[in-house]
This record gives structure tokens, C-alpha cells and sequence, in this order.
């Protein structure tokens, strides 16, 4: 039904599903699965095979179930059914795992079927952005995909993680990354890049700048380009569209959308009331 298949995504894959009653074979993955159920009958029944243990459940729509990379997996289930699947790269956990275990110690620990409304919110946190703006806000799937990596490891890692207390950036080292911010609003930022630009991993960078500025890197700059787009259509006739682009946003439906939900009103209905 879905696919971020086309939308340059790193790391991290979603498709949505509506499948008959169905077998699937039993197979290993080289990458984590997650399955994320969004419309399910009440009485459903789920036959699966996890890693050689056989469970018959009762499945309820706010669970998940986490697949590690490599674990064996079969499921059939017996009336029609509607999920989510996130794959994720080991790549990505290791990365996220840096300062907490080692990226060569992240275990997932295969398990039944829980209740995990955080990585339910994430996944249709990602879906929404693929239905709304074809998956092309990177940066904010970055911040989500960051977010799901931290609480795999805290909840489903056989190795406890220890991340390292957060403090704010030194002063000269946030300047650093708000200036770069200011200055390549029209171009596709990467939370990777901004970490990259301090020699810190994601993860730790996100933290670090949220605890030095109140606001997540990708709030922090839809914020700084809805400010530029206030700017130039206050003191510019130049196109909304053109100015979407000069700002950093995909389209001018993107910075409508955008507009209305920070400020209330509309790109358009803004340059009427300033000018």
C-alpha cells in the first residue's frame, strides 16, 4: 500500500501492508524488522515461529514485535490484516550505540509481542511524513529514526547501553553549527553532516544541542527557515514557490503546511498582512 522505497531514505525502509490470511516462509534477515500492526480485527489469531520458539497470540493493535537482524522468523495469521514494517540497517544502531556499548556489542534480544506505544508513534510518525511530503523532510526522519535507534538499544538490547550525561555545547562550538545552519537553509541538511561538522555521532549531537538550545536540531531549523521565509516575503515579491526553495522547504505546499501549523495562517494570507 505504502513504500518509502523512492524517498532516499538512509538506513531505515517502511512499507504498509494489507495482506490476506497468510504463511510466510521462515527466514532470516540481514537487517532488523519491525512490525507496527494499523488495522487488525478484534479476534485475531497469529501463529509465529521466532528464533525455533512456536507462539500462538492474541494480537492487539498497539503491539509491535522486534525482529533482530539474522533471528529465524515465520508467521501465518487467519483473517485479513493491515501493518507497518520498518527495516532498519545494523549500521544505524551501531552508530547510535558509539558512546553507550560499543557498536560491536549491539544484541537485540528477540522477543513475544508487547505493547511499545514509543516505536508505534515513530512508525506512523514516519508514515505520515511519507503520505504528507513523499518522505522528502530527511532531516526529520533522521530525528525519528535517531529517536527509534536510542530506545531499541534501552529496551530490546541484551547489553544495557550507558550514555554519557548530557551538558550543553561550548559556546564557539554551537556558533559553529547555528552559523552553518543560517548559511545552508536552501540546501537538504543532515543531522549526520551537523554531527560530522563537531566530530560527535548523532545521537550524542542531538542531545547536546537540544540541552544547549531548548529545541531538537530539525525543530531548531524549521524554525530558522520559517524566519527567512517571514523575511522574504515581507521585504521580496519574489514567488512563494521560489522562496519555499530558497528556504529549505521541498515545495510550496511544504512551506504552507508548515506555515499554517506554526503560525496559524498561510504564506500568502502573511505578505497580505505585512505589506
Amino acid at each position: 500500500m505504502l513504500s518509502s522505497a523512492g524517498a532516499g531514505w538512509q538506513g531505515i525502509a517502511l512499507e504498509q501492508f494489507r495482506c490476506p490470511p497468510f504463511e510466510t516462509p521462515e527466514y532470516a534477515y540481514p537487517d532488523h524488522k519491525i512490525a507496527i500492526h494499523t488495522r487488525i480485527p478484534e479476534d485475531l489469531q497469529v501463529k509465529r515461529t521466532l528464533n525455533g520458539r512456536v507462539q500462538v497470540e492474541q494480537v492487539v493493535a498497539e503491539q509491535v514485535i522486534v525482529v533482530p537482524a539474522k533471528v529465524t522468523h515465520q508467521v501465518q495469521w487467519d483473517q485479513d490484516a493491515e501493518f507497518l514494517i520498518l527495516t532498519l540497517r545494523p549500521d544505524v544502531l551501531g552508530r547510535v550505540a558509539y558512546e553507550a556499548i560499543g557498536p560491536d556489542q549491539v544484541d537485540l534480544v528477540p522477543g513475544l509481542p508487547r505493547v511499545d506505544a514509543l516505536v508505534r508513534q515513530l512508525g506512523l510518525a514516519l508514515r505520515s511524513e511519507l503520505e504528507l511530503n513523499g518522505g522528502r523532510d530527511h532531516l526529520y526522519v533522521e530525528s525519528l529514526v535517531n529517536c527509534l535507534a536510542v530506545h531499541l538499544l534501552k529496551t530490546y538490547s541484551a547489553v544495557p547501553p550507558r550514555f554519557p550525561a548530557a551538558g550543553p555545547l561550548p559556546p564557539s562550538t554551537l556558533a559553529l553549527v547555528t552559523g552553518y545552519i543560517q548559511d545552508h537553509l536552501d540546501q537538504a541538511l543532515s543531522l549526520a553532516d551537523l554531527a560530522d561538522l563537531v566530530g560527535l555521532s548523532t545521537c550524542y549531537f542531538a542531545t547536546l544541542f537540544k540541552q544547549s538550545t531548548g529545541t531538537s536540531p530539525h525543530q531548531f531549523i524549521v524554525q530558522c527557515r520559517l524566519q527567512r521565509s517571514q523575511q522574504l516575503l515581507a521585504c521580496s515579491d519574489a514567488a512563494i514557490a521560489a522562496i519555499a526553495l530558497q528556504c529549505g522547504f521541498s515545495s510550496q505546499s511544504h512551506l504552507t503546511r508548515v506555515f499554517r501549523q506554526h503560525l496559524g495562517t498561510t504564506p500568502r494570507a502573511y505578505r497580505t498582512s505585512v505589506k
